[in-house]
C-alpha cells in the first residue's frame, strides 16, 4: 500500500546537497537492489531532495514515498545501516512510516481548495515543451497516471473529465529554477499554488481532488520524481469555491457579466 517513510540519516560530516542522480541511485538501491532494471520508465517510488535537519551535527533526512498496493517494502530494517548517497556515507537513525491506503484517500473528508507547497523543482512538459507552471490540469493528470497505474481500481473516466474540466489555478507566487540531469537540463519552479474546484462540481469530483491531492505528497508531482523533484506539502481547505466562467452569483445575482 502507499507509505511515505520519514528516513532520519547521521553523518560525522555536515551534510551536503546531493544530486538528482545520487538520490535516484540510493532510491534505486533501495527497493530494487542491485541487478534490477534502474532504467525502467515506471518506478513505484519517489524520493525528497536530501533534507538538511541539522546539518551542522550531519543530521539530515529523506521523504521516501512508496506507491504500490501489493507490496510495502520494511524500510525500518535499514535502522543502524550504513548508506551511501554520492560521496557521502550516512548510517540510519530512524525510519517512520506513515501509511496511506488508497482507500483512506478516497474516503477522506473531501475538500475543494488545495495548497500545494512545490519544495523542490517541479518539472512539466507539453507537447515536447517545458511548462514551468502549476497548471492545474498537468498537476492533476501527473497525480492521476501513477494513482491509476498502481491503485487496485482506477479512477472512473467522467470523474476524471469532470475534475480536470474542473480544477483551476486561483493564486501562485513561484520561481522558476533550472535543474540539471543526466541527459541535460530542464527548466523547473518552486513555491506555492492555490488550486480549487469550480462551483457545482460533484462530490465524486471533489471525493478524487481531495484523495489526489493527499496522495502528492506520497507520489511528487510532475516529473522525475525518483530524482528528488516535485516534492510537495499539501493542504486542503472547504472555502467558498470559484464560480464558473460567465455565471451569476447566487448572493449578487446582478454582478454577472453584462451583455454585448
Amino acid at each position: 500500500m502507499p507509505v511515505r517513510w520519514t528516513v532520519r540519516l547521521h553523518s560525522p560530516k555536515a551534510a551536503r546537497h546531493a544530486t538528482p542522480a545520487q538520490l535516484h541511485g540510493l532510491a534505486c538501491a533501495l527497493f530494487e537492489g542491485a541487478g534490477a532494471d534502474h532504467t525502467s520508465q515506471h518506478k513505484p517510488f519517489s524520493t525528497s531532495p536530501l533534507l538538511a535537519a541539522d546539518p551542522r551535527r550531519g543530521i539530515a533526512e529523506l521523504c521516501i514515498g512508496w506507491l504500490d498496493d501489493r507490496t510495502h517494502p520494511p524500510l525500518d530494517v535499514l535502522v543502524g545501516h550504513r548508506i551511501r548517497l554520492g560521496s557521502q556515507f550516512f548510517t540510519v537513525v530512524h525510519a517512520d512510516p506513515q501509511p496511506a491506503p488508497y482507500e483512506a484517500l478516497l474516503s477522506a473528508p473531501a475538500a475543494r481548495r488545495a495548497e500545494l507547497t512545490f519544495l523542490s523543482p517541479t518539472l512539466f512538459t507539453r507537447s515536447g515543451r517545458w511548462i514551468p507552471l502549476p497548471d492545474p490540469e498537468l498537476v492533476y493528470q501527473s497525480l492521476l497516471r501513477r494513482w491509476n497505474q498502481y491503485a487496485p481500481a482506477p479512477i472512473a473516466e467522467t470523474v476524471v473529465k469532470e475534475l480536470l474540466d474542473a480544477v483551476v489555478l486561483t493564486a501562485h507566487d513561484i520561481l522558476s529554477q533550472p535543474v540539471a540531469l543526466p541527459r541535460g537540463n530542464r527548466v523547473g519552479f518552486t513555491g506555492q499554488a492555490t488550486l480549487a474546484l469550480l462551483g457545482g462540481t460533484s462530490p465524486e469530483a471533489a471525493a478524487a481532488f481531495s484523495a489526489l491531492t493527499r496522495f502528492a505528497a506520497v507520489a511528487g508531482v510532475g516529473a522525475q520524481t525518483t530524482h528528488g523533484l516535485g516534492y510537495v506539502r499539501t493542504a486542503l481547505t472547504d472555502r467558498t469555491p470559484p464560480s464558473r466562467p460567465g455565471s451569476v452569483s447566487a448572493t449578487n445575482p446582478g454582478e454577472g457579466p453584462a451583455d454585448g
